[in-house]
């Protein structure tokens, strides 16, 4: 989410104050947005690891994680972030309608933000755009009354080696196996033993699976996204698959050296090009490696990721091309 979307909500300063839930993730604060925020009151409800850290100094009013019900109860205005997943953003609004009459909903317009009255269509009464600034939208819901929500009925899930892997909304290719992740698998070695890192896990496919095919491995899985987190432990749970899994900025989070770090590398932040995922693992990957430990990324073919981890490491191949990827193997 854009700076734009909290420039274009700063000229509603009567939308805030103590008894408003802020629901959304921010990728940066314009000048104002803090102050706003602090002498209001406002409470903030995020999935975004980046957005919960950047509110560390307002810890008692950020909560970090998926978004329940019984987090709505005592308040009287919620302003919901569009999301650029279109299905996360519906999600959150029938779950807002469970307890909340109505709900102001402020978007990019390359995000969506233009349409989000048609987009909403069904679950609303009402729709009013009443205001359209930065390239965002700001719109006014009324709401039809929601029944009872439960995140499980909004997964889907797709196959890998026989098992189902659930994905909630927002999860990168939600509720399908990406062409570059498949690609990572069909050519990756299996490690036998040692400390493994499943680094953007999504799903948490790629530890998983080799989790299962390796019982010996430890697994880490880690991701930025709480909707990422929870269903990497629900897939651990229902697959019996044990792994210490966390939120995490890249290696923010992380301790301890690795014999793996695998990754799919994020490389999108809604429709800009951002490489800051990878150019910190190439940057800070050598201190979480063990001394002949391997990094293996996938990555879009036209991407020049083994040069620049050629800055920071020894070796950097590429091990396969295929539909457009390649898988890299890095090594110290």
């Amino acid at each position: 989410m854009s700076g734009e979307v909290c420039e274009l909500l700063m000229r509603h300063p009567d939308l805030f104050d103590e008894h408003t839930l802020l629901i959304g993730a921010e990728a940066g604060q314009p000048a104002g947005w803090y102050d706003l925020i602090t002498r209001s009151g406002t409470r903030i409800l995020t999935w975004d690891w980046l957005t919960a850290q950047a509110w560390q100094t307002l810890a008692e009013r950020c909560t970090f994680g998926v978004p329940q019900a019984a987090q709505l109860q005592d308040v009287r205005r919620v302003i919901l972030l569009w999301s650029k997943s279109k299905p996360l953003s519906l999600a959150l609004l029938e779950l807002i309608a469970g307890s909340q009459p109505e709900c102001w909903v402020a978007g990019a317009n390359d995000a969506g933000g233009k349409s989000i009255g048609k987009a909403c269509a069904a679950l609303t009464a009402s729709a009013e755009k009443t205001d359209s600034a930065r390239h965002c939208s700001l719109w006014h819901l009324d709401l039809k009354p929601g029944g009872d929500f439960n995140w499980l009925k909004q997964a889907r899930s797709f196959q890998f080696a026989g098992q189902a892997y659930l994905t909630l909304p927002g999860v990168f290719n939600h509720g399908t196996l990406d062409a570059g992740t498949a690609l990572l698998l069909e050519h990756l070695p299996a490690p036998a033993h040692g400390r493994l890192l499943d680094l953007g896990c999504g799903s948490g496919v790629i530890g998983l699976s080799m989790k299962a095919r390796e019982p010996a491995l430890q697994v880490t899985l880690a991701d930025v996204d709480a909707f990422a987190v929870r269903s990497s432990q629900l897939n651990s749970m229902r697959l019996n698959l044990e792994a210490d899994i966390r939120p995490s900025d890249c290696l923010q989070n992380i301790d301890g050296r690795f014999d793996y770090i695998i990754s799919n590398p994020p490389f999108h932040q809604g429709k800009e090009t951002n490489y800051r995922f990878a150019r910190q693992l190439f940057l800070q990957g050598r201190q979480h490696l063990t001394a002949d430990g391997q990094i293996w990324i996938v990555a879009n073919r036209h991407l020049p990721y083994e040069e620049w981890a050629r800055e920071a490491f020894r070796e950097a191949d590429v091990m396969a091309q295929e539909n457009g990827f390649k898988l890299i193997c890095i090594r110290n």
